[in-house]
């Protein structure tokens, strides 16, 4: 068993994987079906030490064919073993692996029960039902069974992916909700993305010692790795000041209800550790600046033509936190907009996007799913039910980098994709994302790249999230992450 690797791939890299190592080593298939279920035993083992007794749930394909070998093996060690076939019908001719994995569970002189809605009573329950070969809508059958599996109030350990699970999305009309799983192979992208985080349980992966397979085909995507990115930002001199630093400018607060949007973005480009922070508001907006921090340089203007001026000072823009969708904001946005610095786009600035459509390089725009789908014209289910496309789409639209908030958010720059895995509930809350795009923009205003920038900003602020949620996934605070954020970004001064 391996930690889990950065490396992930969509479904179809995964079955070239497993074609790949057949072909050209001497593993045969079947033996490859036999170490993964020798691996599901050692991860059953391992979780459940005292377990007696095991229900298996066994598909017709070699996800079911995972779940014989399983049975067989456990079996042998002295486990009560009930083996239940969901749809396997003689009709549908079984893989030559999954024929020699039923055939030897029949051996031992056990039988195969045909499931129709029997309770699942053993002390673990098996998903072996469909692996990766699961897409939404799933048939009657299948439902029943992972409905009966979820309702049995037992552990459930899911072979490879959980049934009904999209192994590439992440997405699931209905899928079993597993308290662990162990995948195989290659790391299914489908499990760190979207809803998936609610069904896999503890992830647990094995590459069945095919490694090797995998410097011939390339990942299609990464996970975050913050140690990776924190290890790229360079120490500063000790004769360094802030005009070594950059110069964020955020532009926003169109309202007055919507000015600690740019408070909170303000300072968390100051705790990233940009050398001056501009915050650009609304005349209106401008006395409810003093809740933000002292060191925050304000300007409350009416005319955009001002804006010009704070432009050409600046090293970095943000744009869109509090925007608003008024005359001034509409105003403000298109002469930030002819700025040639780099920008973050965020909140309402992704609004007057998706209104006045433009494509450029030299930004990062950072959409929670509501905005994409105003980004792409379509639904907010569009996007969720698939978001790694989604983000491409975006990308490829609006050029630059596109971080698609959410879980399992998704940074693209048109040739490369990562991950950012993990659940960070404490994030549902009002100005996180100013934070974040804050927090971007400091770190490329001191000269960091923009994808490196975007990375190792959505890495920090989900794990300074993750600190916070030690005290409770409820009622955290957006200011709450910054003190975390100055550590993250200090890892040799903490």
């Amino acid at each position: 068993m391996n930690e889990l690797p950065l490396a992930l791939y969509l479904s179809a890299k995964v079955r070239e994987l497993d074609r790949f190592a057949i072909e050209t080593t001497p593993i045969t298939g079947y033996a490859l079906m036999n170490r993964a279920g020798q691996a599901a035993l050692n991860t059953l083992q391992t979780n459940w030490p005292d377990a007696t007794s095991i229900d298996i749930c066994c598909g017709p394909g070699n996800n079911g064919g995972d779940g014989f070998v399983l049975a067989r093996l456990a079996k042998q060690k002295g486990l009560a073993v009930r083996v239940f076939c969901v749809g396997q019908t003689t009709e549908k001719p079984f893989t030559e692996e999954m024929k020699q994995a039923r055939a030897d569970w029949l051996a031992l002189g056990e039988e195969i029960i045909s499931f129709q809605g029997q309770a699942l009573l053993a002390d673990v329950i098996i998903d072996a039902l469909l692996g990766i070969g699961a897409r939404a809508p799933l048939s009657t059958e299948f439902q029943q069974a992972v409905q009966a599996i979820n309702q049995s109030q037992r552990p459930v350990l899911a072979i490879d992916i959980p049934s009904g699970l999209n192994a590439d999305t992440g997405y699931f009309d209905q899928a079993v909700k597993a308290t662990a799983t162990i995948t195989f192979i290659g790391m299914k992208l489908g499990l760190v993305s979207a809803n998936a985080i609610d069904v896999v349980g503890e992830l647990f992966f094995d590459d069945l010692g095919v490694e090797t397979a995998k410097a011939n085909i390339q990942p299609d995507a990464f996970r975050l790795d913050y140690n990776a990115l924190i290890s790229q930002v360079p120490k500063r001199r000790l004769s360094s000041y802030k005009g070594d630093n950059g110069h964020v400018c955020v532009v926003g607060g169109g309202q007055s209800g919507y000015s600690g949007a740019v408070c909170l973005a303000g300072e968390a480009a100051l705790r990233a550790g940009a050398g001056l922070v501009s915050a650009v508001v609304a005349p209106e907006s401008l006395p409810l600046l003093a809740r933000g921090p002292s060191e925050l340089m304000c300007y409350g203007l009416e005319d955009s033509a001002s804006l010009t001026t704070l432009l050409e000072r600046a090293t970095f823009v943000v744009l869109g936190p509090g925007l608003s969708q008024t005359t001034w904001a509409e105003q403000f946005f298109a002469a930030a907009l002819k700025t040639t610095k780099p920008l973050v786009v965020d909140a309402d600035g992704l609004n007057w996007l998706a209104k006045n459509p433009v494509k450029r390089e030299q930004w990062v725009l950072t959409p929670h799913p509501g905005e994409a789908a105003r980004l792409l014209a379509c639904s907010t289910y569009d996007i969720q039910s698939n978001r790694v496309e989604a983000a491409k789409a975006i990308q490829k639209k609006y050029g630059g980098i596109t971080v698609l908030k959410g879980a399992g958010t998704i940074i693209c720059d048109g040739n490369h994709l990562f991950v950012n895995a993990g659940g960070f509930p404490a994030l549902g809350t009002g100005g996180t994302g100013d934070v974040l795009a804050g927090l971007i923009g400091g770190l490329a205003a001191q000269g960091l790249s923009l994808f490196l920038s975007a990375k190792l900003g959505v890495s920090v602020h989900s794990l300074a999230a993750e600190f916070e949620q030690s005290l409770g996934a409820r009622g955290m605070l957006a200011s709450d992450l910054f003190l975390h954020i100055r550590s993250l970004l200090n890892p040799s001064e903490g």
